[in-house]
């Protein structure tokens, strides 16, 4: 029988997700994926918000603009994306002060590849395709899983938690869960119940060679700007008259690919896809006007055809539902396993991205407590299940608002909202406000009851990214910097004046709380000043927010909003200490040493001393 700490089964993106948090946190895993290669159809294409920021954590920053591109605004259209939007949403400024692209859209067997890139030299995780599972039984504090190979052969794991990334219809929540412990999916906060037809088209612009008698031609087109008149950039969303839609392009520009859905709400087996695909898009792709409004001289004119290749065309029901249960004991769910939403807000591979990275640096900590009982456990895992219910509702709210444009068009009461706010920001003091979204993504879980985090302390709000230098490195983004290594936590401290000082006060506090070495330890401590600091003690990394100057002298691209204050922007100039959360939200705040012992206290009085 094969032995591992945590058995993972579907290699999805929140699977795959998962097992690299996991990987990173030194916990072993094993993915059992029943196909044996990856499904060669792009599904989710889009990656949005805090999710972008969690693909840099993972390690895959360096790949994504292999597999994605940043569009640079959601365009809101009544009919047809031909016609002017009614509401546009610009994309690159940084309104989530997270220092990366609001959104990024992929190609999902591209991202999935990637993933598994970053697994395939771990030593902490092995993926096993063609694997069937068949069978699940606990014995004491272990799980046994029972599957079959790619031969058919019979095989089991046993390994302390078992986690369904097995999709909405998997076997982990269908066949254990719902018959033995009564957990299913339910309706979510947003009421949507529809049918649409998702298609995914390969588009090859046209050519003077390969289209001679293409009246472009005449009036000094390129290929290019043929393809940029035609599938223009940007997600557009469509509204009545006629049938709502969502299109745009996905995966890197060269790839030329464009997803294409619409609405059959009245939809039966008897339709024909395909047939119904063309009859909403061919309208779109004739056009009368240049991208200025101007008539073209040579009359109505029409993209040929042929240079659009139907690569998938099928109906999909859309619906928001979420699981009325997270986990029992130790089998846990996370991605469609748990929840499932419509596309109008790209949160699907982005919430079981969430999923995954608040959940793996809980299951570390409790792996390294040897004597943890059921009941810490289950509390642990409580204040998991707590902050991913609320996170799953922001994100059906963020769906909502934008399948309320897509299906029902602009309103009254929108478009008042909309010109008060253009008028607002007209005023220099008020051109910066921040919006509705990013107020709530600052806002973190400070709300929910039984989130794991001291409200005695302050925390629960997500800590911004900025890029930090020290003394002669070069920017890097917080994120890889604050990270813990070996730890679930970091604690950050912020020197006023003295570094030095500010380290010798952490390590003091450490000590005197006897906090255990997998929550923080000596090596997890940052310190970190205000301003730029390049003269430190000797063996002391300070770290600083990069100035955008010096950002620009490096050539990195500094987004509309960036500043690099962000990163002290969520707590008051008085705080001294941070104790950060691997998933980068904040457990406490702390304004001198006695606070932060108070906060380490809190943190270990939360885990019932159970920590040697």
């Amino acid at each position: 029988m094969d032995i591992t700490e945590v058995i993972i089964v579907g290699a999805g993106p929140a699977g795959l997700a998962l097992a690299i948090s996991l990987s990173k946190l030194k916990v072993k895993s094993i993915i059992l994926e029943k196909e044996l290669e990856i499904v060669d159809d792009p599904r989710g294409i889009t990656i949005t918000n805090d999710a972008v920021r969690i693909c840099w954590d993972l390690g895959l920053g360096g790949d994504m603009e292999k597999i994605s591109q940043e569009l640079p605004h959601f365009n809101f259209h009544q009919s047809s994306f031909v016609n002017p939007p009614f509401f546009q949403s610009e994309a690159f400024p940084d309104t989530f002060s997270q220092a990366l692209p609001k959104a990024m859209f992929h190609i999902q067997p591209k991202l999935e590849f990637s993933m598994r890139n970053e697994l395939a030299g771990s030593q902490y995780c092995e993926l096993r395709c063609g694997c069937t599972v068949t069978g699940r039984k606990q014995d004491g504090a272990e799980i046994i899983v029972d599957y079959t190979d790619t031969k058919g052969q019979p095989r089991n794991i046993r390994g302390s938690w078992l986690i369904g990334a097995d999709g909405k219809r998997g076997i982990i929540r269908k066949h254990f869960l719902e018959p033995s412990a009564g957990i299913q999916q339910v309706e979510g906060i947003y009421k949507y119940d529809g049918t649409w037809v998702a298609a995914n088209l390969k588009i090859t612009p046209p050519t003077p060679k390969t289209h001679p008698r293409f009246p472009l031609w005449k009036l000094g087109y390129t290929p290019e700007q043929v393809y940029d008149l035609f599938w223009p950039i940007g997600f557009h969303f469509g509204s009545p008259p006629g049938k709502p839609f969502a299109a745009g392009r996905f995966g890197p520009n060269e790839a030329r690919l464009w997803r294409h859905e619409l609405a059959q709400n009245d939809w039966n087996d008897n339709m024909d896809s395909e047939e119904l695909l063309w009859e909403h898009l061919m309208p779109m792709l004739t056009r009368k006007y240049d991208e200025n409004g101007r008539p073209f001289s040579s009359g109505e004119t029409t993209f040929p055809r042929d240079c659009i290749e139907v690569r998938r065309c099928r109906p999909f029901h859309f619906t928001h539902k979420v699981v009325n249960k997270w986990f029992d004991d130790r089998t846990i769910l996370i991605g469609d396993a748990a929840h499932v939403f419509p596309p109008f807000g790209g949160q699907g591979i982005a919430s079981g991205f969430r999923d995954a990275q608040q959940l793996a640096w809980r299951l570390m900590l409790l792996q390294q407590l040897p004597n943890v009982t059921r009941s810490v456990r289950d509390k642990v895992l409580q204040a998991w299940a707590h902050e991913r219910a609320y996170s799953v509702e922001v994100a059906a709210n963020f769906t909502k608002f934008n399948g309320q444009l897509c299906n029902y068009g602009d309103t009254w009461a929108f478009w008042l909202m909309r010109n008060i706010e253009w008028a607002i920001r007209l005023i220099p003091f008020f051109s910066n406000m921040p919006d509705p979204l990013s107020r709530t993504e600052a806002r973190g879980f400070t709300t929910v009851n039984g989130g794991f985090f001291s409200s005695r302390y302050s925390g629960g709000g997500r800590l911004p990214q900025v890029y930090l230098s020290s003394q002669g490195s070069e920017p890097e983004l917080s994120d890889l910097i604050l990270q813990p290594r070996d730890t679930a936590m970091t604690l950050l401290a912020i020197a006023a004046d003295d570094p030095a000082t500010a380290e010798i006060e952490a390590i003091k506090a450490l000590d005197e709380a006897q906090i255990g070495q997998a929550v923080i330890s000596r090596d997890s401590i940052r310190v970190v000043t205000q301003k730029p600091y390049t003269s430190g003690p000797d063996g002391l990394d300070v770290y600083y927010p990069t100035p955008v100057e010096q950002l620009s002298n490096a050539g990195v691209f500094i987004r509309p909003r960036y500043k690099s204050s962000n990163l002290f922007s969520r707590f008051s100039p008085y705080t001294r200490f941070v104790i950060l959360r691997a998933d980068f939200f904040i457990f406490g705040l702390a304004t001198n040493y006695q606070e932060l012992v108070g906060c380490i206290t809190d943190l270990k009085q939360r885990l019932h001393d159970e920590i040697s």
